[in-house]
């Protein structure tokens, strides 16, 4: 999508950016997942697996039977957690009229912050003749401000996992989220990212993957506080668009592999 922005006005909204990220934003990811809500909800039948200042990984008990169920808990408690104010991205700062063109004074403009929530589901028959459903859904909540010059991604929360009865668990479940922004200009900094995650940044778009797994099990969750984009300079020219969250689960039964995905996009 992209807005052009005179030269003063544009430097003028990336100091305000780069304050930011070594004051206020950069304290926040410091604070790390205490300070979510998502991140220190565990559902009942679920177990924590792995976990440290940002994130957590779940896990099913293994006294749990009934799968949906647990599934669709998590989902209700992540639908009721939506609907709580959220923070909006900051605001750029006032600037005078005259100052060489561009879009005036920004803080009348709208921000454009939102939930991107994904659910998929595919049907599988596994090795022995069993047969099921793979179910990946997840959610994320990115914060945009009006001139795009910078993506916010907070209270990540999604799962994976297999709803068959024969086998009752998978041999390996590997966990992946994704988080994506398309980009014009400078290779964006991604700040925050997972420890172990794969980060990759170029002119035209920049992620980071985090993967997880488990062993003997149905089900995967995670929760994580907060990844972020920003330009890599005032004097660079930098715009996000094709902002997108995705989750994969991988699951192995013997020999075989088989993946859901799923995904949203912000606007483009």
């Amino acid at each position: 999508m992209g807005i052009t922005l005179g030269g003063r006005r544009r430097a003028a909204a990336l100091a305000a950016t780069f304050a930011l990220l070594t004051g206020g934003l950069a304290a926040g990811i410091a604070q790390g997942a205490t300070g979510s809500e998502t991140a220190a909800t565990t559902v009942p039948g679920t177990v924590v697996v792995k976990e440290d200042a940002h994130g957590k990984v779940f896990t099913a008990e293994a006294s749990v039977r009934n799968k949906r169920d647990l599934v669709a808990e998590v989902q209700k408690r992540r639908a009721e957690h939506q609907k709580a104010p959220k923070a909006p991205a900051p605001a750029a700062p006032a600037v005078a009229a005259d100052d060489g063109g561009g879009h005036g004074d920004q803080s009348g403009f709208p921000v454009r912050d939102q939930w991107l929530n994904s659910t998929r589901s595919e049907r599988i028959n596994v090795p022995g003749g069993g047969q099921g459903e793979l179910v990946a859904s997840g959610a994320s909540f990115v914060k945009v401000p009006f001139m795009e010059y910078y993506a916010i991604f907070t209270d990540t929360s999604s799962d994976v996992a297999w709803l068959g009865t024969r086998p009752f668990n998978a041999d390996s479940i590997e966990h992946t989220d994704n988080w994506r922004i398309g980009s014009v200009g400078a290779p964006f900094w991604v700040v925050g990212a997972p420890q172990g995650a794969t980060v990759r940044s170029t002119g035209s778009l920049a992620e980071a993957s985090w993967s997880t797994s488990v062993q003997n099990n149905w089900y995967s969750e995670h929760a994580y506080d907060q990844v972020s984009f920003y330009p890599p300079s005032q004097d660079d020219y930098s715009n996000v668009f094709r902002i997108s969250h995705s989750v994969t689960g991988t699951f192995q039964f013997g020999s075989s592999f088989f993946t859901v995905t799923s995904q949203d996009r912000a606007y483009s």
